[in-house]
This record gives structure tokens, C-alpha cells and sequence, in this order.
């Protein structure tokens, strides 16, 4: 299962390189905000990787969020903060709601609830567990596009699948999405998601603090499109447009503009999002 730094070219295998990446991070960072005593800087480099580092006033790095410079993809509302981690959004169309997840927030220690959340937001996937398809074909007949696909027996089919002539075991579309952190406990949900998505397009970056490789893939799914970056060391080539890329993924969102919640309950404790 690929790390989320990984996902952004960001190897950290030996000692003390991970405190290295993000000292060196902190120090090319361009401030974004403040509130209630916690900067939010960003670093970024030329091909889109990014870091947003929340540091206090004795200039201690309190957490850091791997993303990436992506194009606004979705239209959200409705943002409530669930966890320290995690916050949940309504994914909007012509202003009716298709659906909804949770994801990571990188401007979350300067949300205000003063201010009604919403607008366009940019959706980064981190490619946690996913497998690249050539295409809707080759998804569907894949146990990627199960709808448990670690399930080994699924046994009979129901007698309301047989009857309306449902396939079975149930599978999932190419173009299809579950957020699992808007389901149970709020104060459990985590930014992970199932995701299947068409890529559009795609492209391969190389970052500026490691030389590490990665790809980020342009990806259509259910009510949103969404840049899904992926570890070269897991997938050795940029997956080709009409391929589907399937999976577990971990989201960040990137707002367009700072609405948003109560900055009193952003994160105090070292936080990495790996």
C-alpha cells in the first residue's frame, strides 16, 4: 500500500529523511493564512507536488498534508468538520447533491464558520491500493470492479437479483465512488474512499526535494473529476487515457477560496498525513 508522500515523489526510507524533506519544505513555504496563533504555509515545487505544513508561534511543525496543485474539479457544500482529520462536503451538480465525501482539508486550521462553506474545490487522490485497468472492458470483467472484491465466496444470488436478472456477485460502474468517512462515527471517519474513474489524461513528475517520480492521472467519476497521484515504484508507467484506475484512495481537498469553520478546533499535535 503506497504512502501518500510516496504518491508525490516523496520516498522517505532512510533515517531521518522525512524530517529532512519537511525542514526543507518549511523553509521554501509561502504563508497562506493565520488563526488563533497556527500558520498554514504551502510548499511547492514546479510540477505541482505540494506539502501544507500548520506551524505555531515557537515555529514547531504541527502537521503536515502531502498534496498536489490540481484543477478545481467539484462543485461542494455543506462542509462539517467530523474529526481533527477529516472533514465531510456534499458534491454538488446544477445544485443538487450526487453524492458525498470525506476527505482531508488543506486549508483546514483557517476555516471559519462565519463564513457558509462552498464553491469549487479541487479533489487530490492519493493511490493508496488501486490497480490500473486499459479500460471499461477489462474493469468490469476484473474482480477490481466487485463490489467486495476481497470477499472469496459470494454464494447464490438473493432471489430479487435473480428475478429482476441482476449480475452477481454486484460490481461496481468504471465511473463510480464511495467515500467510507461519511458512513458510522464521525469521530472514526477517515479520508479513504473507493474510487473507479476513466482517466482523461495523465502525466509524470519528478520532485524537486527527492528526484522521486510519480504520475498524476486526470480522472472522470461519479459527480466530480479528481487528479489521482500514483507511486512510480508501484505503477512503472502514467496509465494511458480510457484506462480506469480503481481503488482505495486517500482525499484531499484544496478549496478555491478560505470559507469555512471554527479555526479553534484546528489540529495542536503533530499530525502526518502518510
Amino acid at each position: 500500500m503506497a504512502a501518500n508522500f510516496t504518491c508525490i515523489g516523496l520516498d522517505a526510507t532512510a533515517p531521518g529523511e522525512l524530517d529532512r524533506i519537511v525542514a526543507a519544505a518549511a523553509t521554501a513555504a509561502t504563508p497562506l493564512g493565520e488563526r488563533d496563533g497556527i500558520r498554514v504555509m504551502r510548499w511547492q515545487d514546479d510540477g505541482g507536488a505540494r506539502l501544507v505544513l500548520e506551524v505555531d508561534r515557537q515555529r514547531r511543525v504541527l502537521a503536515v498534508t502531502p498534496s498536489f496543485a490540481a484543477e478545481a474539479g467539484a462543485e461542494v457544500g455543506s462542509l462539517s468538520h467530523l474529526n481533527e482529520q477529516v472533514w465531510s462536503a456534499d458534491v454538488l451538480q446544477g445544485g443538487e447533491k450526487v453524492t458525498a465525501l470525506a476527505a482531508d482539508v488543506e486549508q483546514s486550521a483557517l476555516l471559519d464558520q462565519s463564513v457558509p462553506p462552498g464553491g469549487r474545490a479541487a479533489i487530490i487522490a492519493f493511490g493508496s491500493d488501486v490497480q490500473v485497468l486499459p479500460d471499461e472492458e477489462a474493469f468490469i470483467s476484473s474482480s477490481a470492479s466487485l463490489l467486495a472484491p476481497d470477499k472469496e465466496d459470494h454464494g447464490e444470488p438473493p432471489p430479487h437479483y435473480v428475478e429482476h436478472g441482476w449480475p452477481w456477485p454486484p460490481r461496481m460502474g468504471a465511473e463510480s465512488f464511495i467515500s467510507y468517512g461519511v458512513f458510522g462515527d464521525p469521530a472514526g471517519a477517515e479520508a479513504y474512499a473507493r474510487l473507479n474513474g476513466t482517466v482523461l489524461r495523465s502525466r509524470t513528475h519528478r520532485t524537486a526535494l527527492t528526484g522521486g517520480t510519480f504520475h498524476v492521472a486526470r480522472v472522470r467519476t461519479a459527480g466530480f473529476e479528481a487528479d489521482v497521484c500514483l507511486a512510480a515504484s508501484e505503477h512503472p508507467r502514467a496509465p494511458a487515457p480510457g484506462a480506469v484506475v480503481a481503488g482505495v484512495v486517500y482525499l484531499v481537498m484544496a478549496l478555491g477560496e478560505t470559507p469555512a469553520q471554527d479555526a479553534r478546533t484546528a489540529r495542536r499535535r503533530w499530525s502526518l498525513r502518510r
